[in-house]
C-alpha cells in the first residue's frame, strides 16, 4: 500500500510540474515576451512610439479575446472531476484522494489568481474586455469544491454518471467481540453477516446509455452452417426457448469464483477470503467482453459466510431480478418494446461451478462429472461420449436425482448431486444445461503441467540432465510477445501434478517445448507424440472460430491421446480434468467456442479489487462501492474502437511502388508509428502476422513499418513463403522472399501476431512460427 501511495503522490507531483510549467509558458510567451523581443525593439526604433503602442494594444487586445473564448468553452468542473474519478479508480485510499485534491485546490487557486494578474495588468484599465475576462476567472474560483469530501464526491459521480449503487443485504446475525470504547474493555457484541448484491436490472439499463452497446445490443445474430464463432452459433442457442424466439433477448454468462484478500500463506488465510459472481452480456463480441471495466460485478460476500449460509439466500435477489427480466423484460434505448432475457451459461473453475450448480464439491467422489453419470473408475477406460456408460444430466434424469435426494440426503454420494440449485427457478435455465468447460484450469493448470512434469522425469531418465533440462528452459528464446510470460521456477519435485507455473506461463511453455527439445528427441518417440497430441487438442479448443469438422477431428485426438497416455503410463491415472476433455467436442457444438468461456479474464479481474483492498472493515461494501465508481467513470468515456499508438512520424517511403498503388493514391494522409495497439492487440516492427491462407496453409508477413492512413491501420510488411508445417516441432517453417505487401489490420486472418523463432542448437537457422489456434 506504501508502494502505492508513494507513487500516487509521485504521480500528482509530476501533473503540477506540468501544469506550472504550462502556464508560465502560456503567460510569458502571451504577454511578457511581447514586449521584450528583438522583433518589437526593431519595430519600436522604426515606428512612432504612439503607433507602437496602438499596435502593442492591438496584439493585447487580440490575446484577450482568444484567452476570453478559451475560458468560456472549459469546463472546469467536469475536467476536476475526471482527474479525481481516475485517482479513485487507481486504488488509491479516500484519505489519500482528500489530501491530494485539497493539493489541487490550492494549486488551482494560485495559479489562476496569477494567471488573472498577468492578463489584467497587460491591458488598459479601459478595455472592454476585461469584465468578460473577470466573468471567465469566476468559473475557476474552486472547481474542486464539489469534490473535496468522500461524501460530496459520492454525490457528486452519482449525479454525473448514475452510479449503480451496491445494496447490503442482512443474512443473518453472529456474535464478535468488540472493544468499548468507553470502558476499554473487550465484549460480546450482535454483529450483521451482511452481503453486497449489485442489481443486474440497473446495471444493464446503465449499459445501455452507451450507444455502441445499444447498436450491438440490435444487431441480430447471422451464423454459418456448421462453424462455430460464437454462443449464437450453437445448437442450445438455436433450440432455446427464449434465444431463439427473441432476436435481442440478452445472453447473461455468469462467473463465481473467490480470492483471498490477505496472504494465501499466512495465518488468516480463508478468513477473509472474499467470494465474487460476476457478468458479461454474450449478445456483445468477445473484444468487448474481454476489458476488465465491461465484465460488471454482481455480488460480493465472505466465503466463510456462503458456507454458513448456503447459496440460495446469495442468489435469491440475482434470481428474483432474472425472474423479472424473465417474464417481463426490460425497457431499454434500442428497441421499442421489452428486452427480455435469461442466463445463458455459468463458468467458472471446476470447483467453483460445482459449488454454484448444486454438485458435490468433491471430485474423488463416485460421480464427480456435472454433465453425465460415469464412474470414477470408467474413466480410466472410457475415452468419448459415445461409450454406454457415459449417460449424460438431462434435465428429467436431474429432477429424479433430486426427487429422490429430497426423501434420502444420503444418495448424494450416489448420484454427485448436493442439492437442488435455486437457479433452477427460473424459467428458461437449468443447470443441466450447463455446458461450460473452463480450459484454462482443465488444460493449462491441470493435463498440461500433470502431462509435462511426466515427459520431463521421462527425457532426465533417458536425454538429458535435469540441470540442462532447466537451463535450455530458462535460456530459450521465447519472443517478444511471450517475454512477460516465460517460465519463471519450475519444480519437478513436488508431491503434486504440477510444476509451480500459472496458467499463461504453462501455456507459454507448452507451446515452446518443441522447439526447446526437438533435436535431442528422435522422430517417432512415443512420449513426444503424446505430447503432439496434446498441443493438436489445444490449437483446437483454444481457437475463437471452429467447424464442424474440426470437432469430429476433435473428438478422435483426444480418444488417441488418453489411449496413448495409458499406454505409456498404465500405473497413472487419468485425472478427472482428462475426463472432462471427453465432453468439448459436443459441448462446443452446443454453445461455440469454449475460449470465451475460460477464466482468464475474469481471475484478471480479481487484481482490480486486491488493488482497492486496503482493510478488513466493511470489506465487501468497500469493494463494492469503488468498484461501482470505476465502472461508471469508464463507461461515461467508454468506445469500442480502442486505439493505441507509439510516437507518430511523418511517412518515409521504402517502397514507393508497393505502398504508393495501394495506398497514397487514395490517402489524404499517411503517417508511420513504431507500434499500435488495437483492441488490446498490438503490432510492431518486427512481429508476425498472418495475411492469408492459401491451399490450406496460412501465409506469413513480417512487420516492417505500421502505417497510418487517415482513420485505417496497414501494415508494411515483408512475406514469408510457408514451406511445411513440421510435425516434429510442431510449427510453421518459413522462409523469407523478396516479395513485399500492405495488409490491413481488420484483414488478417488471425488478429494475433506471432513472433518468429528458432529451433534450439539448430545447425541450419530454420524460421518457425508456432500455431496458437486453427486458421481457415
Amino acid at each position: 500500500m506504501q508502494g502505492l501511495e508513494s507513487t500516487s503522490i509521485l504521480f500528482i507531483a509530476k501533473i503540477k510540474s506540468f501544469i506550472l510549467q504550462l502556464f508560465q509558458m502560456c503567460l510569458v510567451i502571451q504577454f511578457h515576451l511581447v514586449l521584450r523581443t528583438s522583433f518589437i525593439q526593431q519595430i519600436f526604433l522604426k515606428v512612432h512610439p504612439v503607433v507602437f503602442y496602438s499596435l502593442v494594444l492591438l496584439m493585447l487586445q487580440r490575446v484577450a479575446k482568444l484567452v476570453f473564448q478559451a475560458l468560456a468553452a472549459i469546463h472546469p468542473i467536469k475536467m476536476c472531476a475526471s482527474i479525481v474519478a481516475k485517482l479513485q479508480g487507481s486504488g488509491i485510499s479516500n484519505s489519500l484522494v482528500s489530501s491530494l485534491v485539497g493539493d489541487l485546490e490550492e494549486l488551482t487557486s494560485e495559479l489562476r489568481s496569477e494567471a488573472k494578474k498577468a492578463i489584467i495588468s497587460a491591458l488598459p484599465t479601459t478595455d472592454p474586455n476585461i469584465s468578460a475576462i473577470n466573468e471567465s476567472f469566476e468559473k475557476l474560483e474552486n472547481p474542486f469544491s464539489h469534490l473535496n469530501t468522500e461524501w460530496k464526491r459520492n454525490k457528486f459521480f452519482n449525479l454525473k454518471w448514475g452510479v449503480v449503487e451496491p445494496k447490503e443485504i442482512t443474512l443473518g446475525v453472529r456474535y464478535d467481540t468488540r472493544r468499548n470504547q468507553k470502558s476499554g474493555t473487550y465484549d460480546q457484541v450482535p454483529v450483521k453477516d451482511t452481503f453486497i448484491y449489485v442489481p443486474i436490472l440497473d446495471s444493464l439499463k446503465f449499459m445501455c446509455k452507451n450507444p455502441e452497446i445499444c447498436a450491438f445490443l440490435k444487431k441480430e445474430c447471422v451464423s454459418e452452417p456448421d462453424t462455430y464463432h460464437d454462443f449464437c452459433d450453437g445448437s442450445y442457442f438455436k433450440t432455446h426457448p427464449l434465444f431463439s424466439v427473441k432476436k435481442h433477448a440478452l445472453q447473461i454468462q455468469l462467473y463465481y469464483d473467490d480470492f483471498e484478500t490477505s496472504n494465501p500463506l499466512g495465518s488468516k488465510r480463508g478468513i477473509h477470503k472474499i467470494g465474487c459472481i460476476y457478468f458479461i452480456l454474450r449478445n456483445l463480441p468477445p473484444k468487448c467482453n474481454s476489458i476488465l471495466m465491461n465484465i460488471h460485478l454482481v455480488s460480493l460476500f465472505h466465503t466463510p459466510d456462503l458456507h454458513k449460509y448456503g447459496f440460495d439466500v446469495i442468489l435469491e435477489p440475482l434470481i428474483n431480478d432474472v425472474k423479472q427480466l424473465e417474464s417481463q423484460g426490460l425497457s431499454l434505448p434500442f428497441s421499442d418494446e421489452p428486452v427480455y432475457g435469461t442466463i445463458s451459461q455459468i463458468t467458472g473453475d471446476n470447483l467453483g461451478m460445482h459449488s454454484i450448480l448444486g454438485f458435490t464439491e468433491s471430485f474423488n467422489s463416485r460421480h464427480f462429472c456435472r454433465l453425465c453419470l460415469i464412474e470414477k473408475d470408467d474413466c480410466q477406460t472410457v475415452y468419448n461420449e459415445d461409450d454406454p456408460k457415459v449417460i449424460i444430466r438431462g434435465k428429467h434424469v436431474f429432477d429424479m436425482h433430486c426427487q429422490s435426494l429430497k426423501e434420502n440426503v444420503n444418495l448424494k454420494s450416489l448420484y454427485g448431486l448436493k442439492r437442488n440449485s435455486s437457479l433452477n427457478s427460473l424459467q428458461y435455465f437449468h443447470v443441466s444445461s450447463n455446458y461450460s468447460f473452463d480450459i484454462m484450469h482443465d488444460l493449462l493448470e491441470g493435463v498440461a503441467q500433470y502431462e509435462i512434469k511426466l515427459l520431463f522425469e521421462y527425457f532426465v531418465e533417458h536425454f538429458i540432465s535435469e540441470q540442462n533440462l532447466l537451463s535450455r528452459i530458462y535460456g530459450f528464446d521465447y519472443g517478444f510477445l511471450e517475454r512477460k510470460n516465460r517460465p519463471t521456477k519450475i519444480i519437478l519435485d513436488g508431491q503434486g501434478n504440477g510444476i509451480g507455473l500459472n496458467s499463461i506461463q504453462t501455456l507459454c511453455l507448452v507451446k515452446n517445448i518443441p522447439l526447446i527439445f526437438g533435436d535431442i528427441i528422435p522422430a517417432g518417440n512415443k512420449h513426444w507424440e503424446l505430447l503432439l497430441l496434446l498441443l493438436q487438442i489445444m490449437n483446437i479448443v483454444f481457437s475463437p472460430s471452429l467447424t464442424l469438422g474440426m470437432t469430429l477431428y476433435l473428438k478422435n485426438l483426444i480418444v488417441d491421446h488418453h489411449k496413448l497416455f495409458k499406454h505409456l503410463y498404465p500405473h497413472r491415472n487419468l485425472i478427472p480434468k482428462h475426463h472432462f476433455m471427453i465432453h468439448y467436442p459436443s459441448s462446443i457444438r452446443k454453445i461455440g467456442p469454449l475460449l470465451f468461456l475460460w477464466s482468464m479474464r475474469f481471475e484478471a479481474k480479481h487484481k482490480l479489487f486486491k488493488d482497492y483492498f486496503k482493510n478488513f472493515k466493511n470489506i465487501t461494501k468497500s469493494l463494492a462501492k469503488k468498484h461501482q465508481m470505476a465502472i461508471a467513470y469508464h463507461w461515461e468515456t467508454f468506445t469500442l474502437k480502442q486505439k493505441e499508438y507509439g510516437p507518430i512520424k511523418s511517412f518515409l517511403l521504402r517502397d514507393e511502388n508497393v505502398i504508393n498503388s495501394q495506398i497514397l493514391e487514395k490517402a489524404k494522409c499517411v503517417f508511420t508509428t513504431s507500434w499500435v495497439k488495437v483492441d488490446g492487440v498490438e503490432y510492431r516492427a518486427g512481429l508476425i502476422v498472418c495475411s492469408l491462407v492459401e491451399d490450406e496453409m496460412p501465409v506469413f508477413s513480417q512487420i516492417l513499418d505500421v502505417l497510418l492512413v487517415d482513420d485505417d491501420i496497414f501494415l508494411f510488411t515483408h512475406k514469408f513463403l510457408t514451406e511445411c508445417f513440421d510435425e516434429h516441432h510442431h510449427a510453421f517453417k518459413i522462409l523469407r522472399t523478396e516479395e513485399k505487401s500492405i495488409v490491413k489490420t481488420t484483414e488478417l486472418k488471425c488478429h494475433k501476431p506471432f513472433d518468429v523463432q528458432n529451433s534450439y542448437g539448430a545447425a541450419d537457422e530454420s524460421l518457425f512460427v508456432i500455431p496458437s489456434c486453427i486458421v481457415f
